[in-house]
């Protein structure tokens, strides 16, 4: 288990949930983005609950090791999905062209402007 802290509480949830949140929220702040997400999270009374954060660049994230044994029902499932969102944020488009395929000047091209 792993303690999520934010600007605006602490959020104890599973290893892999914590994990997968911080590569998204990198994600999100490389693009200059920001979203929602909802994760599961043990409250202070043990009872299990989901909560809704906020990530981007401008709310900062900290995780920290609880030192408690993993009870999080859908820890890996969050973060499956989680990291879904992360790889939809990567560039996939390939180059324009290869290397040495560079176009040609096109007509009438006016060198003088340059």
């Amino acid at each position: 288990m792993k303690t999520l802290i934010t600007q605006v509480g602490s959020y104890l949830t599973g290893d892999a949930t914590a994990d997968a949140v911080v590569q998204y929220w990198l994600a999100l702040t490389e693009e200059r983005r920001n979203d929602v997400v909802e994760i599961p999270v043990v409250g202070s009374g043990g009872e299990r609950s989901n909560v809704r954060l906020a990530l981007g660049t401008m709310l900062p994230i900290a995780v920290i090791d609880a030192g408690l044994a993993p009870e999080i029902d859908d820890d890996e499932g969050a973060a499956r999905r989680l990291l879904a969102r992360a790889h939809a944020l990567t560039p996939k488009a390939g180059p324009a062209f290869e290397p040495g395929e560079e176009p040609e000047h096109p007509d009438g091209y006016d060198s003088s402007l340059m």
